[in-house]
């Protein structure tokens, strides 16, 4: 104990005398003291200098860390580097201007210099987080809204939710299907979307306010939100829509757009993709207008969506009586994924022995499927026999680290090791985004940025040192990032401040939150450590007929990213005959049934499918009962009723569910996405492979 904290890099120990003192850093008494050398007036924020005399090296290393755990965008300077003079002439000229204020001496150029802004984001969760990053937030309701108002510095700002999409299209005889056909062009009709208190159903149409389901007469209708909205916009001077950085939040920000823009003098777009202060402070200096081409690909996705699925559906109705079916263009492909695995898996049924050897190691075979007396004569020659090693190869390897997750790597291994589902994941990371502990879960990019960057040299310096930091951006085009922490802490440091109080969140943030975060913490820092020195042997397992060529590696030569995410070595191997000490068997098919991390692979992997459509489709198997979940491995199972469906579907209109149509039509919405192609075109060829469905029978 005494030597560790010797050894500390973060807390200061003093012997006086016979006794040992330990010099700790108090961060939360640091920020609430440096923060009086400044206050809120109406020019914004005055100057201020906060200047920290240094006595104990150590202690004040720890100081600088644990103040990053509270406030990410903190910087320490040596006052050598700080223009004091320049500094203090700052501090001086906001004092003058508090006291002018205050004697009522009112100069014209601090006019406007707060505006006062509604920011409007999806999640109520998201809005908690966002008020507290600027303060203790005042608390208000205007209309049916909760606003939460800040002072951010440049901006009163009043947060609010909309609880996700305010419209959807409609249903009903308005059209095809909620589109119209004028002069040519396709015209989606939207409306307020409703839902039932009692059932949950949600619709669009006005059934006099009752639900069409239950008969219920507790509706909650978005027109009432939107009138709050209205309300609450009439009294700033701006309107920032602050929604999820991807094309479904692209196109809530468009629809509060039209409904606000007549309210409002100003309506902007902030786009960020982490929950904090740093990034907030980003967006607010660069808001944007809405990027419509995103706003066309989400109208043409959900036109798709809306037509192909419904023609489809009535088909499986009016088929197998059941309204419950449905059908997509991406969801029926990959049911085939599941079925024919389904199939696979039934033909490779064999035996499966594993032996464990004197040297420690572990060597599976297989054979096709026994009868219980040859299985038995079997088992015997396998305990007695002799087990040679042979070709026996070694060679000195660099192993490089994987990537930082995206949507589809964090799905499969939140499957693979948390055994999770892809509902629950995607859930999970949804509450970690909005609680400002992970950037956003829905990309496809690798990508770090340099803050990325700082976060992990930080954990990997304090924790490893510098040599075994290697800093990587991972280069991707685009704005989006990978899916990596906001802070430099792992699940273990976070779960101590949440329970000493020092970090508290909008939400409760439960086990399984945790176990994600720690997942995806892992894998960020060993993306940025450098590589593992190994020793890889390969050599060949000669047991009674069969020869089992075996790879691994056998030592860890140099640790690197090992040091956060283990790799698994062999035990110590030589060439030369050995015996059999135990052997294990079982029955089970080679061709293993698919999970549901196997699935989002192959949908990454086949390109149909988007991250955030994956987790969805996946779900929709559920709920139609077209698939069921084994207990052990969690793997997919079809249901009789969805190989019918699948079956009637690949028979009667395999040309409009295919592979290939389906990754036709993800590529044209990228297209849409990059403003290379007219949504329009892409929704009369749409319309023409409806006018074919309609025809078949």
């Amino acid at each position: 104990m005494l030597k560790a904290l010797e050894e500390s890099p973060y807390i200061g120990l003093e012997k006086r005398g016979d006794v040992f003192y330990l010099i700790i850093p108090d961060p939360v008494a640091y920020i609430q003291a440096s923060g009086r050398v400044s206050r809120m007036y109406a020019g914004g924020v005055s100057k201020g200098i906060s200047i920290v005399l240094v006595d104990n090296d150590r202690a004040f290393n720890g100081l600088m860390r644990e103040t990053r755990w509270f406030m990410e965008d903190i910087v320490w300077r040596r006052l050598s580097e700080v223009d004091l003079d320049k500094v203090v002439e700052e501090v001086d000229r906001d004092r003058r201007a508090i006291k002018d204020l205050l004697e009522g001496r009112v100069k014209a150029e601090f006019k406007d210099l707060i505006k006062f802004a509604l920011f409007v984001v999806e999640s109520p969760n998201k809005a908690r987080t966002i008020a507290r990053l600027f303060g203790r937030p005042s608390r208000r309701q205007v209309g049916d809204l909760t606003v939460f108002e800040v002072n951010t510095g440049e901006y009163i700002l009043n947060i609010t939710a909309t609880g996700g999409h305010i419209m959807d299209l409609i249903t009903g005889n308005v059209g095809l299907h909620g589109v119209l056909e004028v002069d040519g062009e396709y015209v989606p009709v939207y409306s307020t979307i409703k839902r039932c208190l009692r059932c949950g159903y949600t619709f669009t149409e006005d059934f006099g306010s009752k639900c069409p389901v239950c008969g219920s007469e507790k509706i909650l209708d978005k027109k009432v939100l939107i009138d709050s909205l209205r309300e609450a916009a009439k009294e700033v001077d701006l309107v920032i829509l602050g929604t999820d950085a991807d094309a479904e939040g692209e196109k809530i920000s468009w629809d509060l757009y039209m409904a606000m823009k007549p309210f409002t003098r100003e309506v902007k777009r902030a786009e960020f993709h982490e929950v904090t202060r740093r990034a907030l402070r980003e967006a607010l200096k660069d808001l944007r207008d809405i990027n419509l081409n995103l706003v066309e690909a989400q109208i043409t996705r959900r036109v798709e969506d809306r037509w192909i699925g419904f023609e489809l559906s009535h088909k499986l109705w009016k088929v197998f009586g059941s309204k419950r079916l449905s059908a997509g263009r991406v969801q029926t492909p990959v049911l085939g994924w599941i079925i024919n695995r389904m199939y696979e898996s039934k033909k490779s049924l064999r035996d499966f022995f594993e032996l464990r050897l004197e040297n420690g190691l572990r060597v599976v075979i297989s054979e096709p499927r026994m009868g219980r007396r040859e299985l038995k004569e079997y088992l015997e020659k396998l305990k007695e026999a002799k087990v040679e090693i042979a070709n026996l190869v070694r060679e000195e390897v660099e192993v490089k680290p994987p990537p930082p997750f995206t949507t589809d790597s964090m799905l499969k291994d939140a499957s693979t090791y948390l055994g999770m589902g892809a509902a629950e994941t995607m859930a999970l990371a949804q509450d970690l985004f909005e609680l400002g502990l992970i950037t956003y879960h829905r990309t496809d990019s690798h990508r770090v940025s340099q803050v990325g960057v700082e976060i992990a040299k930080d954990y990997i310096i304090s924790r490893f040192g510098p040599a075994f930091s290697a800093p990587r951006v991972w280069p991707a085009e685009g704005a989006h990032e990978c899916i990596r922490p906001t802070r430099s802490m792992d699940s273990a440091k976070l779960r101590e401040l949440m329970t000493l109080g020092l970090l508290r969140f909008a939400k409760r943030v439960t086990g399984r939150h945790l176990a994600l975060y720690e997942l995806i913490f892992r894998r960020f820092i060993a993306s940025q450590m450098k590589p593992v020195k190994a020793e890889k042997i390969s050599f060949e397992v000669r047991v009674l007929d069969k020869i089992v060529k075996v790879e691994g590696y056998s030592r860890i030569l140099e640790n690197g990213f090992n040091l956060v995410r283990p790799m698994r070595t062999l035990p110590p191997v030589e060439e030369g005959v050995t015996k059999v000490v135990e052997v294990r068997r079982w029955r089970a098919p080679s061709v293993p049934l698919y999970t549901q991390g196997d699935i989002i692979a192959l949908m990454k992997e086949r390109g149909i499918g988007r991250p955030s459509t994956y987790a969805k489709i996946v779900e929709t198997l559920f709920e139609r009962g077209y698939v069921l979940s084994s207990k052990r491995r969690k793997a997919l199972i079809p249901t009789r009723i969805g190989i019918k469906v699948y079956e009637y579907l690949s028979t009667r209109f395999e040309k409009f569910i295919s592979e290939e149509t389906t990754r036709r039509l993800e590529e044209a919405m990228r297209l849409i996405e990059a403003g290379k192609l007219d949504y329009q075109a892409v929704i009369k060829e749409l319309r023409k492979d409806i006018e074919v469905i309609k025809s078949i029978y």
